[in-house]
């Protein structure tokens, strides 16, 4: 019987790759950093340290994030001029909602994280326990 590999998540381990992969140019893959919390992961401390990005949370970012478009920022401003407060309700309904997924993000990807930690802790333990069980 062939068995298959089980493979983590699918790792981009440049500002080029990350780009690539979400289609869009580097500098504004690094203005989503910076302005809407594109998650990035950074080895070391600095700005100019190497980055890397897991597609899974690329993925889950894309579906939960409000990444901004000219046209519809033009159609608020024009809604919001025109009409009064619903429309002012709306967006911020919409901004609360979108706070709200970004809170979601991070924790899950806190959880799969801490996942991860409680695997590797319960395969070390596994180990031990086998090892001391063994005769001498």
């Amino acid at each position: 019987m062939r068995q298959t590999a089980v493979t983590g998540p699918i790792m981009l381990n440049s500002w080029k790759e990350i780009a690539s992969y979400l289609d869009r140019g580097v500098r504004t893959v690094q203005r989503w950093e910076r302005d809407l919390r594109l998650p990035i992961h950074r080895i070391g401390k600095g700005k100019r340290s190497p980055v890397y990005a897991i597609t899974t949370e690329l993925k889950l970012w894309l579906r939960t994030a409000e990444v901004p478009h000219p046209e519809k920022t033009a159609a608020r401003s024009i809604l919001g001029a025109k009409s009064g407060r619903p429309i002012d309700d709306s967006i911020r309904l919409l901004a609360s909602v979108h706070s709200l997924a970004q809170s979601v993000v991070q924790n899950s990807i806190l959880q799969q994280k801490q996942a991860e930690i409680l695997r590797t802790r319960i395969i070390q333990i596994r180990e031990l326990r086998a090892r001391i069980k063994q005769p001498r």
